[in-house]
Order: C-alpha cells, then structure tokens, then sequence
C-alpha cells in the first residue's frame, strides 16, 4: 500500500467513525415534551409544545394544575356549568365536571394529583354562602374543616398519606396558612398568610406561600412547619418542587418597584428576565437538569403567557394570556 492509498483508507475510517458518533447521538438525543396549563382572557387553554387547545366550552373558565400520568394529560380548573362557575378537571381535554352539595353557587379546583389509577381533585365550594374546602377522589367529594371557612390549594399523595394545603378562617378574623394530612388540620403561622404549593418528600414536607408583615407580603417556605424567609421584599411563593437535595421555588418579589418573576434555588434568588412592567413564576418544574417555571410578563400595558427554561424567556401566548401550570417529559 502505497502512501497515497493510505491517507485515502485514514480518511475513509474516520468518515465512518464520525458518522457513527453523529449517528449515535441523534438516536440517543432527547427532545422534551413541554405541557402548560393556562389562560387566555377568561378561557380555559393549554399548550403542548406551543400548540394551543381551547379547554372551557365558554367564557369563565380557568386551568390551574396540569399533570401528566399513565400516559393521558390531567387539568384541574373551573368551567361554567348551568350559568355558574363549576368545579372540573379535563382528562385529554375532555371534561369531568365534580359532584357538588345541593345549593351550590360556585365551586372550583385549583390542584390534581393522579396516584395510580387514583385522580385526587383539590379546591373548594361556596354553599348557601359558606365556604367549603373539598377535594374529590376518583369524582366522590369529601369536605373538611366545614368551620374554618378553608379553600384548598394544593393537593399530594404520598406514602399512602393525603396532604393538602390551602387557607382557612381561623377564629373567624384572618386567613391562615394551613395544612392537612388525612384531613387533620395543621396552622403554620397566626399572621394573615396564605399556602400556595406543596411537595412531600419522605416524611419532609415543603409548603410555599406568604405571609403579612407590616405593609407587605413576604414570599415564605415552610419546610416541615418551619418558616423560610425567601426575600425581605413584597412577594408571593407559587410553586415548590425538588430534584436530588435542591428546592425550587417559584414566584415572584418586588425589585426597584417592579413586580418581578422570580427562581428560589435552596433559598437563593434568581430574577429571570422579559418584564419591563411587571412579571410573574407561577409554576415550576425540573425536567433532566433543566429548570423550567411558567408565568407571565407585562410590557407596554401587555400581559402574555411564557416560559423560561434555564433562565431564557420563550413566549407560548396571545396578547391577555397567562401561563399557570407546567409539566416537562
């Protein structure tokens, strides 16, 4: 073989070698699904990868919690139902709407966990003027805390236990953060507060939410009823989850006066970016290493639904829309 021939044979071989390595990484390349729950104006929506699809069958209704299990899509919310606001989950876009007591005028859900084969539905009732915190299993309601005048806000399965978080009436004066565990009841602090998001991890149990000090709101984590102070500015935790040891939470604080849509990673905040008039972290999730949190921004006078992946902003709505809940596989 002369010289000529082998650089011919060399560059052949690492053709094919390269070929293999490229070949091989496109197979073994992920592309993530992205799921948001949401609103345009009054209407009930969600996005599959930017793709819309209308939920509510007229105007007032609301998607607030997606998930995704067993293969089909799951969306808590509210839809009019008979001339009034009704409490409903969406299985695949088709509607579910939930038994409620005789003399109802409104009801809603706000958070769905699916154990399972099991679909726990969280949210509330207005009943001859009374509030009822309600959450339904696989459509059978169940009322509790009937005399504190509690919503629910959050509903988890975990280790066989039903945990919910929400607010409730207490002594008749203020709204309090609280909890539920097998509807045992749980107040974490006595200022006017509110519990947002919730995520059990074996026996630890991480509440986000709010409370009131002096002329502002606090965004705050509880972590097995002790209190995290997430900023010493006016703000809102809307959403707690985990990944390995780290927490994430989203919401928002106030910046130089601008509402501010904002990442908590174990306590540390990160601003993200695209709000000149105001923004909004409503949900977030951790998918495969990347950070992903759905929410709003406002510019000139403006409120459209988005998300950021690692901190890079990236639209899904119209003009009036609002991103609420998000999911990534």
């Amino acid at each position: 073989m002369n010289h000529g021939q082998f650089l011919r044979l060399l560059y052949l071989l690492c053709f094919f070698c390269l070929f293999a390595a490229c070949k091989k990484n496109h197979v073994n390349k992920h592309t993530p699904t992205i799921y948001i729950a949401g609103v345009n104006g009054d209407t009930a929506i969600f996005w599959k990868n930017g793709m819309v699809q209308r939920l509510s069958s007229s105007f007032g209704g609301a998607a607030n919690q997606i998930r995704v299990a067993n293969g089909a899509v799951y969306i808590s919310g509210q839809d009019v139902n008979s001339g009034r606001d009704a409490a409903i989950y969406w299985k695949d876009g088709a509607p579910n709407f939930l038994p409620v007591p005789v003399g109802t005028i409104s009801s809603t859900t706000r958070s769905l966990f699916v154990s399972g084969s099991d679909v726990y539905v969280a949210g509330w009732t207005i009943t001859y003027n009374t509030l009822y915190a309600t959450y339904w299993k696989n459509g059978n309601p169940t009322v509790v805390d009937s005399t504190n005048s509690s919503v629910f806000k959050s509903i988890v399965v975990s280790g066989g236990g039903v945990y919910i978080c929400g607010t409730s009436l207490f002594n008749k004066t203020n709204n309090i953060a609280t909890w539920w565990k097998d509807d045992v009841r749980h107040v974490l602090t006595d200022a006017t507060s509110e519990a947002r998001s919730m995520y059990v991890s074996g026996n630890d149990v991480y509440i986000a939410g709010m409370y009131i000090s002096g002329p502002i709101g606090i965004p705050a984590l509880w972590k097995n009823g002790e209190l995290i102070n997430l900023s010493t500015n006016d703000g809102v935790a809307y959403s707690v989850t985990m990944s390995g040891s780290n927490v994430y939470v989203a919401g928002y604080e106030t910046v130089n006066g601008i509402i501010t849509a904002t990442l908590w990673k174990n306590g540390s905040p990160q601003h993200l970016p695209g709000g000149a008039q105001s923004s909004l972290g409503s949900s977030v999730f951790v998918s495969g290493g990347d950070v992903y949190v759905a929410g709003f921004t406002v510019n000139n006078n403006v409120q459209r639904a988005c998300y950021w992946k690692n901190g890079v902003l990236f639209y899904v709505g119209n003009n009036g829309s609002s991103a609420v809940s998000i999911v990534v596989q």
